[in-house]
């Protein structure tokens, strides 16, 4: 089956939070469409990345041949090697996987090695920074009754440079865990917020609480830095959201510098490259809790890569406000329930565009 045309459009409302969320699609030359979606960081940067340098590489070739096309994309960007370029493929690579999946008449899962789980127990992930800890910890134990086994916090200041609070952190931490209770799984995400030696200090407090992992302590690109924090505290240090390709979290891996590998298929290089991901973390005896902010067709791949990998052990990520809040452009995707999402079953990604939503949300 050949690719007649590689798109992107960009969606913006409340999907996309006012940037351009961005919607790729591939189309066969029999009239089959798979439809991905990429990380929407830089939706306009994405959609040139997508139409203009790697739609033309793709014209032609066999959709059926995955690791072909990915190879020609990586291969032939590599003087623009980075995690845009990388963003870019993404989509692609979902939206190539949703369209092998219709033609074959099998979902995602099947093409990834069949399930290995067909349920898979997420967490709720809270994004902002804004809740008091009173407010967080009332979400928190909302989530707790909702059926959720645990919940993700954020934790310091964006790439702060130690500029947030470190002692108001584990208050806000201590406040959320007295809500869930002993037993819930609480994680906690600094997005690069701390220098290393305040890394370690805040870690040393947070073990008093039992969090569950520790993500991104430190700016993602001090990979000693974030070695030196992990062999320091028994908390499981977790990073990979910012990182791209096997070849970035083999840095991460074979320096000691991840407990914990978060590969965002939105974001790493697509399905392809997050399997691959997922084996090289397997092989370090590492597990995978994937990062994902995504509540549209990024969690529904998320869902056939968790269903059809071993090494995805812990809960996964689910974007609890994003849930709430976005329209949705998909039917078919199922919601949480008791704590777990089902994994869809059929052909390709097992869910369609709502071609209205798509319609009105391209428009905004």
């Amino acid at each position: 089956m050949r690719i007649r045309d590689v798109t992107c459009t960009l969606l913006g409302g409340a999907y996309g939070t006012g940037r351009g969320y961005p919607l790729v699609r591939v189309w066969g030359e029999d009239g089959l469409v798979g439809i991905g979606e990429a990380s929407p960081m830089n939706g306009h940067v994405t959609k040139t990345t997508v139409e203009q340098q790697l739609r033309p590489l793709l014209i032609g070739m066999n959709a059926l041949d995955l690791e072909a096309c990915w190879e020609k994309m990586y291969v032939s960007t590599y003087k623009m090697r980075g995690q845009s370029t990388s963003i870019a493929i993404s989509g692609i690579d979902i939206a190539l996987h949703d369209l092998a999946g219709k033609a074959m008449g099998v979902p995602v899962y099947r093409l990834l090695g069949g399930l290995y789980r067909d349920r898979v127990r997420v967490y709720a992930s809270y994004m902002s920074r804004d809740l008091s800890p009173e407010e967080y910890a009332a979400r928190a134990a909302e989530a707790m009754l909702g059926g959720f086994s645990g919940v993700k916090i954020k934790i310091g200041a964006r790439y702060g440079f130690d500029s947030g609070d470190a002692d108001a952190d584990v208050t806000l931490v201590r406040a959320v865990r007295e809500a869930i209770g002993p037993k819930a799984e609480l994680l906690v995400d600094a997005n690069s917020g701390y220098s290393v030696h305040t890394a370690i200090r805040v870690g040393r407090e947070l073990e008093r609480y039992r969090v569950h992992h520790f993500e991104e302590p430190i700016p993602f690109t001090d990979v000693d830095g974030m070695a030196q924090i992990a062999a320091a505290l028994d908390i499981p240090v977790a990073v990979g959201e910012q990182h791209h390709t096997r070849y970035d979290f083999k840095e991460l891996l074979v320096r000691g510098a991840a407990d914990i590998v978060q590969p965002d298929v939105t974001k790493c290089g697509g399905i392809s490259e997050g399997k691959k991901i997922a084996a090289l973390a397997d092989a370090f005896g590492r597990y995978v809790t994937t990062h994902t902010t995504s509540v549209g067709i990024g969690l529904a791949a998320h869902l056939h890569f968790w269903a059809s990998t071993p090494a995805c052990r812990y809960a996964q990520e689910f974007n609890v406000a994003a849930s709430r809040s976005r329209t949705s452009i998909l039917r078919g995707l199922p919601a949480p329930e008791n704590g777990y999402l089902a994994v869809p079953h059929g052909p390709g990604l097992g869910v369609e565009l709502d071609e209205e939503a798509v319609a009105r949300l391209a428009a905004e």
